[in-house]
């Protein structure tokens, strides 16, 4: 009677254990442990973690690929991550492009964790090309000035947004010069704004409320009290309440009390408070 080969049956083992944990990676219910059971294989799990990466999902559900990355970044392979960022081209179908944006992501933000220049300069050219919420957080977790940029560009973006002012936010005054220019820029001065533009200076003149600007800045935006965009005009005289004097106070309340018939029940309580605000400190005269 022959004998086993010892070899041979460790390696059927292992394969056994590695698709049991990939089936476990992507159950629905046993998804978290199975993810450390795919991490605790090491490296052998790598070309199966690979595969299921790489495999386009129809469907455009995205959670197991997206564990598929948060694996393989905890397993070091940082390499595959990439590979499959490099090599993702749009996709067509709205369902299947939102699934797999957000495998991009969830891929981007895990090879962030290599702190290399490689990987900040891969971020930089995904995010330069495609805005997405993954790529930006994982750009933003690099903190480089020379990225602010990117995310002023992103804040044209609804679906980014949010992501691209939480980053500002954290560089601060280092994006106040980049926020304000923004916040100035009208566009393309033979047409009217779209509406994406018109929250992009919203956003940027919110974001300099929060961070705060020099009282000398004050002069660069007071002309924003007149602009057309009533919630930038808003904005504009909000900064005049705490910079303005006395003449551009009363110029503020002027174009407060024009704002006031046509907003609506938030904007008028802010427009109140404002006025209140500057009778308070107005002279008699």
């Amino acid at each position: 009677m022959s004998s086993s080969n010892p070899e041979q049956f460790t390696c059927e083992s292992l394969q056994f254990r590695i698709e049991h944990a990939v089936r476990r990676l992507k159950s629905l219910h046993e998804g978290d442990s199975g993810f450390l059971e795919v991490v605790d294989l090491g490296p052998d799990v790598v070309p199966a973690l690979r595969r299921l990466l790489f495999e386009p999902e129809p469907s455009g559900l995205h959670q197991v690929r997206g564990r598929a990355a948060e694996a393989l970044a905890a397993l070091g392979a940082f390499d595959v991550l990439a590979d499959f960022l490099v090599s993702r081209d749009p996709i067509a179908d709205p369902v299947e492009r939102l699934g797999e944006e957000v495998v991009i992501g969830a891929a981007a933000h895990a090879i962030a964790r290599l702190r290399e220049e490689w990987v900040y300069r891969l971020l930089r050219v995904l995010a330069t090309h495609r805005c997405i919420t993954g790529v930006l957080a994982g750009l933003g977790s690099f903190h480089r000035k020379d990225s602010i940029e990117i995310f002023i560009r992103a804040l044209d973006e609804d679906e980014v947004r949010l992501t691209a002012e939480a980053i500002l936010r954290v560089f601060g005054r280092a994006a106040r010069s980049a926020l304000i220019e923004a916040a100035l820029d009208r566009g393309n001065a033979d047409r009217s704004e779209n509406e994406s533009h018109l929250r992009k200076r919203r956003s940027a003149l919110g974001l300099l409320l929060e961070i705060g600007i020099p009282p000398k800045k004050w002069l660069v935006l007071r002309p924003l009290m007149e602009d057309s965009d009533r919630q930038i005009a808003l904005l504009a005289c909000r900064f005049c309440f705490e910079f303005g004097s006395a003449q551009d106070l009363a110029r503020s309340a002027r174009r407060l009390i024009d704002l006031r018939p046509g907003s609506d029940w938030l904007e008028r309580e802010l427009i109140d408070e404002l006025l209140k605000a500057i009778r308070s400190t107005a002279s008699p005269e």
